[in-house]
Formats: structure tokens, C-alpha cells, sequence
């Protein structure tokens, strides 16, 4: 991936920015006993250690900074400046070219179309990359909004795995060539 394109700091949607945490500000996270400064309201703490992939992406942007393009970013309401959720790639492109994503949108904002709006931008600038061939979304078997999201988008389910702290996961993923959906 060398010399590949990263993604930019901002992915916009039609009407959410997906803006990058920036290394700086997930160690000042993973160090303090609170909220850090995001540049946006922030009154749940979205990347409280306990509900975001902090710890995780802590570790890989710690080996190597060069990854964070590719990890979480805020979705920012775009008329409001407020945070609705969490986005992330789990990483950057693998050896197969594969991408996974994952999102959280706030309680508060839930049922307003903002986790297929994160979901697709995401998966709309994945499938532009040069490195990315295949695009990947876990779910949990009962999680019927995220299924009703990635087999909207034309996903299919591939197989299962399980994961060591969300136990039981569905396997969905989409060749690139195939996306966008119709």
C-alpha cells in the first residue's frame, strides 16, 4: 500500500461529515479520565473507551501512525455541528484488499437513516480506492437495522465468526466491482 492514496480528513455525505480522529487526539483520549477536545460538542463522550473502538485503534495508530486515515471518524451533523456517531474502517486495506466498517450512532439520533448514510460514504470511498477489492460488515445475528443496512446495499453473508467480545458475528461482505448498489 505503499504510496497508495489515504483517505481524507473528511468523507462528506449528503448530510454528515465523517471527520478523522486525529492521532493526537485518541492518545489524549486513552490518557485522560474524560472527554478530550474534538472540535465539536461533545456531551456523551463518543470516544469513551467503554463504547468506542478506542482501545483498539489506540494500539494500531501506536504501531504505526500511518494507519489513522483509515480508522474513526466522528459523523458530524453538517447543519448543526452536533456528533450523531462513530465510523471506522477496522483498517486499512489487507493483502486481499479487503475493508471492514463498523458505526454507532447516538442513542439520541437513532432511527433517522444516519447509520446507512455513514455506512454507504464509507463504502462509497472504499470502493474508489485503488487497494480495496472486497468491502466486509459484521453484525450480531439480532441486529436487524445493521442486516437491513448491509443487504440493502447488496452485502451478502458469507459466513460467521466468533468474535472474543461481541461473541457470535455475521459475515457480509461485497465485491468492489459489484458496488455501488442499485
Amino acid at each position: 500500500m505503499t504510496g497508495a492514496p489515504v483517505p481524507p480528513d473528511v468523507l462528506a455525505g449528503p448530510r454528515l461529515d465523517l471527520v478523522l480522529v486525529t492521532v493526537e487526539q485518541l492518545l489524549a483520549r486513552a490518557a485522560a479520565d474524560g472527554p478530550v477536545p474534538l472540535g465539536y460538542a461533545d456531551p456523551e463522550d463518543v470516544l469513551h473507551p467503554d463504547r468506542s473502538p478506542l482501545r483498539y485503534r489506540v494500539a494500531q495508530v501506536t504501531a504505526d501512525p500511518g494507519v489513522n486515515p483509515w480508522l474513526l471518524r466522528l459523523a458530524v451533523l453538517r447543519a448543526t455541528g452536533e456528533i450523531v456517531g462513530l465510523v471506522n474502517f477496522h483498517a486499512p486495506p489487507d493483502a486481499d484488499g479487503m475493508v471492514e466498517i463498523g458505526y454507532r450512532v447516538l442513542p439520541a439520533y437513532r432511527r433517522r437513516g444516519y447509520a446507512r448514510e455513514m455506512a454507504g460514504t464509507m463504502w462509497a470511498y472504499a470502493a474508489s480506492h485503488p487497494d480495496v477489492r472486497v468491502l466486509r460488515a459484521t453484525l450480531a445475528p439480532d441486529n436487524a437495522g445493521s442486516r437491513a443496512i448491509v443487504e440493502g446495499a447488496g452485502f451478502r453473508h458469507v459466513g460467521e465468526q466468533d468474535d472474543p467480545e461481541d461473541g457470535l458475528e455475521l459475515v457480509y461482505e461485497r465485491p468492489v466491482p459489484d458496488y455501488p448498489p442499485t
